[in-house]
Order: C-alpha cells, then structure tokens, then sequence
C-alpha cells in the first residue's frame, strides 16, 4: 500500500497544523471539519489508514454499528442483542418512566410498575 499524492498532501497540511499548534480550539469552521477539536495530524493518519482497511466512522467517536448489549436487572429483555446508540438511551428512558415517543406496547409489568 502506498500513498497517493492527494493523501500526502493532506498529511504535509496536517503535520504543518499540527506543529503551529494553530488548529486545535481554533474556533474555525473549516478546521473544526476536518478535525473536530483533535490533533490535526493524528486525525489525518487515522483517516487514511481507515480508509486503506475499509472503515467507515460516522463521527470522530462512533462508527454506524450498532452495539452489542446485554443487561441484568428490570428491563434487561430489551437488550438482548445490537441496537444503535441511540435507541440504547431510549430504552433506559423507557424503563425508568420518562416518555421517550417509544409505544406504549413495549411497556412491559416491570417498567408500569415504576410509573
């Protein structure tokens, strides 16, 4: 594998941002883009070396998996598998009693009982 022009170039960019330390909380749009508050070079690296393996990320965070969960306790029938992040948050909201916009059929004995 080796890099093609377009790739060294955004590393030289990256490495010169990188060494002025201008970049990081630099409240620039265009540089918040690219890097999101992060190390501009390390971020470069990383995003090439993804992309040459063939991953996606969503964000500087998360990928667009969903996550593997399992749970113990009230509620736990409903982790039992992969879900995306978000829906996590929800079903924790769901079973503590706070109105998510979930439907009212997932309510299960356990979680009517801590309305």
């Amino acid at each position: 594998m080796t890099l093609k022009d377009h790739e060294k170039t955004k590393i030289r960019k990256a490495f010169r941002r990188s060494m002025t330390g201008s970049t990081l909380k630099s409240g620039d749009p265009e540089t918040y883009l690219l890097y999101g508050g992060y190390d501009p070079l390390t971020v470069t690296l990383t995003h090439i070396i993804n992309q040459k393996a063939g991953l996606a990320w969503t964000s500087y965070k998360h990928t667009g998996v969903p996550v593997a969960t399992s749970a113990v306790g009230v509620g736990s029938e409903r982790f039992g598998g992969a879900y995306d992040n978000t829906d996590i948050a929800l079903k924790i909201m769901a079973i503590m009693g706070f109105e998510t916009g979930l439907e009212r059929a997932e309510e299960t004995p356990e979680t009517a009982s801590v309305r």
